[in-house]
């Protein structure tokens, strides 16, 4: 018998004077708790540290009151709370909830509450409505938590409550406190009878809202009956799929068009290939269901030799199917090369990647269909999803063509993730995480001569150099596909969307960049240059200077695009500017990104150098530009020095 044991068999009396010989607080416990008398309980608190072994032992007293008296003794909040929580009397427990300062503590006492009117009354001391909906939600009267709704402003936490209703008709009447379609949805989800729920259907004025109702109806007719109250089509579809019988959806299928009849097709349990391929659509029924002419854009206004690669991501319930469905219409050569793959980072989603596209009509077109197809079925945008474009690597042929291509994404980065999406939206809040700056990065690494024009490195070697300060595939401009497999230059900054304009916009703006990097430096090596060609080396050198950002964004523009085509970047431009100035901070991106000038060609000055601009200042001679050059580049130590060395030739 161990030495706890043989304490366990003595008097009340001799186990407190026992307590003295034991110096850990575990086995005083043990010790304590084996007391018969509460008073003497009381009095052993005495010898215990710790606030949670003293709060074991108070939970243990027969008497509320000589544990109301005893938690004179803590002053741990979540120890009283536990404590207080013991009480049998109701009573007791809500004038002892006075001790406590926390919400939490208090919150989780009042739960523990038998009788639901003092329940109610207790909520009196409750600001949180999370909690005030926890204590309602354990109500035992239907009657008396329609009652309490009125202290709850907060949609959410009705919508719990009501939920928990036991009448149907109850959860219904209910429903009049709520003005949110999605609330409402969810508690309608919750009626046990289907058709109560079909009738409900009236309150809500949405289709997505009123589908997620529906495909929790488990009877087929029933099913079949609510649609009626939708006219999405891509909603018709969602529930269309979810029926058990073939039969029937076969006959729901007249309620679609061809396009969206696909998606069902894909959904039969009948393996019989000539129904499915009747019903699922060649290329030019594709092109007659969603092209339509509608077009904005027949070409993307860039060089033929450039090829360009697409990322399409977006989210919904038809996600798995669209996989399916993309894959079956590349079998029946409905879209030329089109993959429908899975990505971890969305929520029931979907990425559509291309083939290798060019500016040809097909393509376009493609692009157009796509997006099309995916707005049928009724997929959304989250800010999960982003819009990345590729550009062919090798369209850049030269070790100064990349040179180009990064000083001006250096430069003008900022005004890029400003001008990458749409009117009226602005960069997605994971930028940092998936698409950071690049800009800081190559500059740090030039300063520091990590990377150093001056040396002998070749193309592949400069690549290389480039890919090591990148480092991380996820970044605004991603070069380490260059010389690798895909070798494209991967734009990573757009948002996700389905709209084919502005994946025809962005994909002129990315490739751009490339096709003016190019030229550029055919330009440079040249003897002679004509006027545009100054004018283009001109652009490019001052999108170098520090000047005021709306400034270099014109210039950006201008050696870009022609006239007409700068309008809808430049509106882009304005309106990401002003929507970010208008949001808090927490919630713009650009407050935890940084950027920074780029220049492969920025001369370092070396100490020799900076004592002879030294010099000559003190003689008047060094101009002002010189002189704010030397300032911006000098260390505090070079600085003193150049001045030091200067004085003692004085």
């Amino acid at each position: 018998m161990d030495e706890i044991e043989k304490l366990k068999l003595l008097s009340d009396d001799e186990k407190i004077k026992a307590l003295e010989t034991l110096s850990d607080d575990f086995y005083k416990v043990k010790v304590i708790l084996t007391l018969q008398d509460d008073d003497k309980k009381i009095k052993a608190l005495e010898a215990l540290s710790d606030e949670y072994d003293k709060a074991r032992v108070i939970k243990t007293l027969q008497d509320d009151d000589e544990k109301i008296k005893a938690l004179e003794t803590l002053r741990d909040e979540v120890c009283k709370a536990s404590v207080i929580e013991t009480l049998q009397d109701d009573d007791k427990k809500i004038k002892t909830l006075k001790t406590l300062r926390n919400e939490d503590d208090k919150a989780r006492v009042i739960l523990t509450l038998q009788d639901d009117d003092k329940k109610i009354k207790a909520l009196e001391i409750l600001s949180d409505e999370w909690w005030k909906a926890s204590v309602i939600e354990t109500l035992q009267d239907d009657d008396k938590k329609i009652k309490v709704l009125e202290t709850l402003s907060d949609e959410e936490c009705k919508t719990r409550v009501i939920a928990t209703l036991q009448d149907d008709d109850k959860k219904i009447k209910a429903l009049e406190v709520l003005s949110d379609d999605g609330c409402k949805a969810r508690v309608i989800k919750t009626l046990q009878d289907d058709d109560k729920k079909i009738k409900a259907l009236e309150v809500l004025s949405d289709d997505a809202r009123k589908t997620r109702v529906i495909v929790a109806i488990a009877d087929d007719d029933k099913k079949i009956e609510a649609l009626k109250t939708l006219s999405d089509e891509a909603c018709k579809a969602e529930v269309i799929i979810t029926l058990h019988d073939d039969n029937k959806k076969i006959k729901a299928l007249e309620t679609l068009t061809d396009e969206i009849i696909a998606i069902v097709v894909e959904t039969l349990q009948d393996n019989n290939k000539p129904l499915k391929d009747s019903l699922l659509n060649n290329r030019n029924s594709l092109k007659e269901n969603l092209l339509k002419e509608n077009r904005t854009y027949r070409e993307i206004g860039l060089d033929s030799r450039i090829t360009i690669g697409m990322e399409i991501e977006s989210e919904g319930a038809m996600s798995p199917l669209i996989k399916t469905i993309i894959a079956q219409k590349q079998r029946n050569g409905a879209t030329k090369g089109w993959n429908a793959i899975e990505d971890g980072s969305l929520n029931d989603g979907v990425e559509l990647v291309s083939p290798i596209l060019t500016d040809s009509q097909q393509d376009i077109e493609d692009i157009y269909m796509v997006c099309s197809f995916l707005k049928k079925c009724g997929q959304r945008i989250s800010q999960r999803c982003g819009g990345h474009i590729h550009i062919g690597a090798d369209y850049l042929t030269s070790k100064e063509a990349y040179v180009n291509l990064f000083e001006i994404w250096g430069n003008a980065e900022r005004i890029i993730y400003k001008m990458s999406n749409e009117i009226g939206t602005i960069p997605r809040m994971r930028l940092q995480a998936y698409a950071a700056p690049f800009s800081t990065k190559l500059s740090e690494a030039i300063e520091s001569e990590i990377i150093n024009l001056e040396s002998d490195e070749d193309l592949e070697q400069f690549i290389s150099e480039i890919q090591e300060v990148q480092d991380s595939r996820y970044s605004g401009l991603n070069s380490l596909n260059i010389n690798n497999g895909k070798n494209t230059i991967e734009f990573r900054i757009s948002d996700g969307t389905i709209n084919p304009d502005t994946w025809i916009e962005n994909a002129r703006l990315y490739g751009r960049i490339v096709q003016i990097s190019q030229r550029l430096s055919e330009i440079e090596k040249q003897p002679e240059h004509s006027e545009e060609d100054e004018r283009l080396l001109s652009l490019k050198t001052r999108l170098k200077e520090e000047i005021p950002e709306q400034e270099k964004m014109e210039i950006l523009l201008e050696l870009l695009f022609s006239e007409e085509e700068r309008k809808v970047y430049r509106e882009r431009y304005i309106s990401s500017s002003k929507l970010l100035a208008q949001i808090p901070d927490e919630e713009n991106p650009f407050q935890e990104m940084e950027f920074n000038n780029v220049d492969f060609k920025k001369k370092k000055h070396s100490l020799d150098e900076f004592h002879n601009v030294a010099v000559n200042d003190r003689m008047g001679t060094t101009n002002e530009v010189t002189r704010e050059t030397v300032q911006g580049v000098m260390t505090e130590d070079e600085l003193g020095q150049a001045n030091d060395k200067n004085e003692e030739e004085k």
